[in-house]
């Protein structure tokens, strides 16, 4: 993320839609009280999106993981808590908002590449916004709305969710305790005794996601640790989750984050 984005905070906004109103947006840089709160409910509907940070949302008897471009939508009145799992501070944007007619937003989703950018670029335009003497009212609505809307597209694509469920934790296991380099969707459906397809469909009810989509996202979760974590050579960490070739891995790395295994890296290193 931006370097340039800092901590905002915009209250009694009041800003009328068909349907809800919203009354906060807030980002903070760091965020050491949510690294674990306890259980905890409002009497407004909230938007979460997760801009750096790794941990899980317990949400009644779900627990979500959630990771960079994570978004949820948290009804009134439903318990939550969060808990950190990596060390780096968590970075979340919260929007508070009231609505007329219950809750019709989906739990979960989750922003790509293009979409956080466009919302990372309305923050920073936000930030500048809210340093003026007298900001224009219009043009933070207008950043706000458009924040909101790359969140609305994504929480309606439902092949976004990722629920905790018993199924997928089997598969979880299986990706966390065997070697990264060997598993493919074929191994992983062997491994728990089901064909490739019953358990796509099984996982696919239960949290939306195909067993190759989960096992490219413990690839990501592997690569991204090893880049932050150790100083082994991209070509290493490569090796690591299954790519012998060092320039595909750092063109799929590349696909999937917007940036190259170097810089991601550095980028890290730096917050």
């Amino acid at each position: 993320m931006s370097e340039e984005l800092q901590s905002i905070l915009l209250e009694d906004l009041k800003i009328t839609l068909p349907g809800i109103v919203l009354r906060r947006i807030a980002l903070n840089r760091h965020m050491p009280r949510v690294e674990k709160l306890s259980e905890h409910v409002h009497d407004f509907q909230q938007i979460l999106l997760y801009l750096r940070g790794e941990g899980e949302q317990h949400l009644d008897d779900f627990v979500v993981p959630v990771s960079r471009g994570t978004v949820l939508s948290i009804p009134a009145g439903r318990p939550h808590r969060f808990v950190k799992s990596k060390a780096a501070a968590p970075i979340c944007l919260a929007i508070d908002f009231e609505t007329r007619n219950g809750n019709d937003w989906p739990d979960r989703g989750n922003l790509n590449r293009n979409q956080l950018a466009t919302v990372e670029s309305r923050l920073f335009d936000l930030n500048v916004l809210q340093k003026k003497k007298e900001p224009s009212l219009v043009a933070i609505a207008s950043r706000i709305l458009r924040i909101l809307g790359e969140i609305e597209e994504a929480l309606r694509d439902e092949s976004a969710y990722l629920l905790s469920g018993p199924v997928y934790r089997r598969v979880m296991r299986v990706l966390e305790q065997q070697d990264l380099a060997e598993l493919s969707p074929k191994s992983i459906s062997n491994e728990l005794g089901r064909s490739l397809d019953h358990l796509n469909r099984q996982l696919g009810d239960e949290v939306g996601i195909t067993v190759g989509q989960a096992l490219k996202k413990m690839k990501m979760e592997r690569s991204g640790k090893l880049l932050r974590e150790t100083d082994a050579s991209i070509g290493e960490i490569g090796s690591v989750i299954g790519f012998d070739d060092q320039n595909y891995f750092a063109r799929w790395f590349r696909k999937e984050t917007g940036q190259s295994p170097t810089r991601w890296r550095e980028a890290m290193r730096k917050a």
